[in-house]
């Protein structure tokens, strides 16, 4: 009898601890690539998302100034500028003045600021996925390529277009197309580049550092990568290896969601 009480109190504890873990913490995604930062990270603040300003703006290439006597943040790219004021919802972008309907916090020397006005001062899309706890800040850079060289693959519903001076080929392996470079696969040595799948929850479903292509209906379209050159110890296969695998965001850029 001790031992069932013993068991039914362990039970009744578990929802308690599930309960207490809280959410995971926040991914960013900024053109298309995961953006790794321990911290600090975004946070969900008056109903709104606020990312740190720093780390997604400089990824982007602007450059960042702090002005600590009026607590005042620039970021300048080229000839763009944007001036933000912490605890203040007016901004300046360029030469004119527009507002923010919250205003950016600092918290621990760290600026913060909400996500849709980044998008309005940079012009990037800016998406907040809450299902998924996904930010994501512009989108993967895309080429045109002739329709005629275009291949459509229906099981993972994307088309792509493959460089001519490389021998790449690929394969369905249940849900994911892998691709590989095609002197390596063919000898055994695996030769394997990346994949392109489509998941629900990009931060469970891959996990080598992933590249977000596009999102639709709830389905993010992306490839997951694994393939190291390092791990080939024939020299020509290696040189071959190595010569497709620089071709990979060739590849990656011309990826489209259906036809």
């Amino acid at each position: 009898m001790k031992k069932l009480a013993t068991l039914l109190l362990c039970f009744l504890l578990l929802p308690s601890a599930a309960l207490a873990k809280g959410p995971d913490p926040i991914a960013i995604y900024v053109n298309g690539r995961e953006l790794r930062v321990e911290e600090p990270t975004p946070v969900i603040r008056h109903n709104r998302t606020f990312l740190p300003l720093r780390a997604v703006t400089e990824e982007l290439g602007y450059t960042v100034a702090w002005d600590g006597d009026k607590k005042e943040v620039t970021l300048t790219k080229g000839d763009a500028s944007v001036v933000m004021t912490i605890g203040e919802k007016a901004y300046r972008l360029g030469g004119k003045t527009a507002a923010m309907d919250v205003a950016p916090y600092l918290e621990k020397n760290r600026t913060f600021i909400p996500a849709r006005y980044l998008g309005e001062a940079t012009g990037l899309s800016v998406k907040w996925m809450p299902k998924a706890r996904v930010v994501t800040v512009g989108s993967y850079p895309q080429k045109d390529a002739p329709a005629g060289e275009r291949v459509y693959v229906k099981d993972v519903d994307m088309s792509f277009v493959l460089p001519k001076d490389v021998e790449i080929s690929y394969k369905l392996e249940g849900k994911s197309l892998d691709f590989y470079e095609k002197s390596n696969d063919d000898a055994g040595s695996d030769g394997f580049l990346f994949c392109l799948s489509q998941v629900k929850d990009p931060r469970s479903d891959w996990n080598n550092w992933p590249v977000i292509l596009a999102y639709k209906d709830g389905v993010y379209y992306g490839a997951d990568f694994r393939g190291d050159p390092a791990m080939i110890q024939d020299k020509a296969l290696k040189e071959k290896f190595e010569k497709a695998h620089d071709r990979i965001d060739d590849i990656l850029m011309t990826v489209r969601v259906g036809k």
